[in-house]
């Protein structure tokens, strides 16, 4: 009998892909199942393999090989397992090289394994497509600091429930007023940047709310009678578990998914921010949701903290160079 699965993360990121093709036992997935319900990152870790893998299986369903050019794939790739092979029997150049390239290439003759070799090509394709540029592997400490904080948490999900119930029967259409520039300028708009993920929804307030001792730019959204919340919060040491804001965003690591008191929060960090959408609707619809209507305002976010840092660049270049000069004069003595 084997000794049951030890799941952290490591083994369940290990794991992730036999469990999403159905290879594993019966009490390995449940193993898994239980891990993702008490991890927020692994949980988000496991619904952006799926998406990654229906998006793959959906551009392979409209792209196909001709029998022709599959068929001449398949030759080719059985001419050079050949030459492999024989460079292996004859002691040709490197032997041990030529076999075991005659040996990797000869296992790619099936055309199931042809079409995974292409699947795996395009989902790199996707991948660099996709990720921006500061996404990258995080490592195990970097996931870590990314973790976000009870008191987050809380506070959002309280936010939603108290602040955005009070809005369900408002009249709508809402505009965020011109006084969330005071709290965040890059809030200025947040409607209408929104808007562009918000189909299907109707916005019934826009305001800056507090909920226990962090302040939120809130968009409450209704669809069919159901609530949804867009919150943008700053991102401080209060914000994250380890106590201390990482000096790098959390957009490679992908939505955060959490559920307090039956409701759902998916999160997204940039470099200053944090953008959130709560809703009473299920985990993973709530999560399809956070991710159509969080992707415009966390790339109005990333554009506008950019935008602040060349800002902030150029002041400290020309503070420095007005220093100087300020030295320089300083040290010129009369005549």
């Amino acid at each position: 009998m084997k000794p049951p699965v030890v799941m952290d993360c490591q083994n369940f990121k290990e794991l992730l892909d036999s469990y999403l093709c159905g290879e594993l036992a019966v009490e390995t997935n449940h193993t898994m199942l239980c891990h993702a319900e008490r991890c927020c990152v692994c949980r988000g870790e496991m619904a952006a393999r799926r998406r990654l893998r229906a998006s793959l299986r959906g551009a392979c369903s409209k792209e196909k090989m001709s029998d022709l050019a599959m068929e001449r794939l398949r030759a080719r790739i059985r001419s050079e397992a050949g030459a492999g092979a024989h460079a292996a029997r004859t002691g040709n150049g490197k032997w041990m090289r030529g076999w075991f390239a005659g040996l990797f290439k000869a296992w790619f003759l099936t055309p199931a394994v042809v079409g995974l070799l292409l699947v795996a090509a395009l989902g790199l394709y996707v991948l660099r497509r996709g990720t921006s540029e500061d996404a990258r592997r995080l490592t195990p400490e970097q996931i870590k600091a990314l973790e976000l904080s009870g008191s987050l948490m809380a506070d959002s999900a309280s936010g939603h429930r108290s602040c955005a119930a009070y809005f369900v029967n408002a009249a709508g259409p809402a505009e965020m007023p011109d006084s969330v520039r005071e709290y965040d300028p890059a809030c200025v708009g947040l409607d209408k940047v929104a808007a562009k993920g918000a189909g299907g929804l109707l916005l019934r307030a826009a305001h800056v709310c507090e909920s226990g001792d962090r302040k939120f730019a809130h968009l409450v959204y209704t669809r069919s009678g159901g609530l949804v919340s867009l919150f943008v919060t700053v991102r401080d040491c209060r914000a994250l578990k380890s106590g201390a804001a990482p000096p790098f965003s959390g957009l490679s690591l992908g939505p955060q998914r959490f559920t307090l008191d039956h409701i759902a929060v998916g999160a997204y960090q940039t470099l200053k921010r944090i953008v959130l959408v709560a809703s009473d609707l299920s985990e993973d619809e709530t999560g399809a949701l956070a991710e159509r209507l969080a992707r415009p305002v966390v790339e109005h976010l990333r554009k506008a903290e950019a935008g602040a840092g060349l800002e902030e660049r150029l002041i400290g270049l020309r503070t420095a160079e007005f220093s100087h000069r300020g030295h320089g004069a300083h040290r010129v003595k009369p005549q």
